[in-house]
């Protein structure tokens, strides 16, 4: 957590590329909050940061206002502050956009759906299950899903689901972000009944339901693992008899351990930390697939990662031209 006391006002940003309009961004963002660290704000906010490209903004515990950059072609203004999925304010700089909230929640005319409950609860997790899958949690259990809609639905392409219901969608995964955190925190979510799922273990073929975290993190690994044809044991993953590691979830966030004594390592999401065991021999067919997974995807859900990774992929001409 960081404090915002900003109030100079960034330089306005030129033609550059993406990446450089982040790190630009990023330079900004902590330029504006050093500039500022001696200013006694009557009421603290601080900001956290989820990526370079998402911001919340705390009022004590209660997020009241998220801002994020829209990557959409032909915009000039791409830092958009929301409330509660709400677009409210968009500048071209980040720093206006902090400055917007400070002002507005000082004088009390920040949007807020309800009266303050006495206690702001904890806002949920964002967990990546895979590129078009993500999951909302608190305390390890589910509070919603988004996903990615393949179907043009005036292009909100993405939807908030609870209890196998929509009931909330829009144009990118951050506005849906800023919709279940705040309306869960404001008590206005519906509430997600415990995950069920039929058992994914071979050795149990009838039907079960289960109601933990840890089932659930576990169907997601298996279902991943069943891709690369990898067999999950009690103590790791393995393939033709060869321990390959072990893949969890903890606190919301995926981790990886390769072989029998590594150290577990972050992941983006469970499709990567799966896809970080595949042998070696294997790794190169791999990455063509991921890498053609990713050119069918929109610009908005590209990574920084993901476009590093096709920076450097040569696709198989006769393919292509086949």
């Amino acid at each position: 957590m960081t404090h915002i006391t900003d109030r100079k006002q960034a330089p306005k940003s030129g033609n550059r590329t993406p990446i450089q309009e982040q790190a630009a961004a990023q330079a900004e963002l902590y330029s504006h909050l050093e500039s500022q660290a001696q200013t006694v704000a009557p009421e603290s906010l601080t900001i956290q940061e989820i990526h370079s490209q998402h911001f919340e903004i705390f009022a004590g515990n209660q997020l009241i206002a998220y801002i994020t950059y829209d990557n959409a072609e032909f915009v000039t203004q791409r830092w958009v502050v929301m409330v509660q999925g709400n677009e409210i304010f968009r500048h071209n700089t980040i720093a206006r956009c902090l400055r917007y909230v400070e002002w507005h929640h000082k004088d009390g005319s920040l949007p807020t759906p309800l009266p303050a409950p006495v206690e702001y609860p904890e806002v949920p997790r964002v967990t990546e299950i895979s590129f078009h899958d993500q999951e909302l949690i608190v305390d390890g259990e589910l509070i919603a899903s988004i996903e990615y809609d393949h179907d043009n639905y005036q292009d909100l392409y993405w939807r908030v689901i609870i209890n196998g219901k929509e009931i909330y969608r829009d144009t990118t995964p951050a506005r849906c972000h800023s919709y279940v955190k705040q309306a869960y925190q404001q008590g206005m979510l519906p509430v997600q009944k415990p995950f069920e799922e039929e058992d994914f273990s071979p050795l149990h073929p009838a039907p079960c339901t289960v109601a933990s975290s840890e089932n659930r993190i576990m169907v997601h690994i298996f279902n991943e693992c069943q891709k690369y044809g990898f067999e999950i044991l009690d103590n790791g993953i393995y393939k033709d008899d060869h321990k390959l590691g072990q893949v969890g979830c903890t606190n919301g966030n995926w981790w990886v351990m390769l072989g029998s004594l590594g150290q577990p390592q972050y992941s983006n999401s469970v499709f990567d930390a799966v896809r970080a065991l595949v042998p070696v021999s294997e790794s190169g067919d791999a990455e063509v697939d991921d890498c053609e997974q990713l050119l069918d995807l929109p610009f908005e859900m590209l990574t920084a990662q993901d476009w590093q990774r096709l920076s450097v992929y040569e696709p198989d001409c006769d393919l292509v031209a086949a």
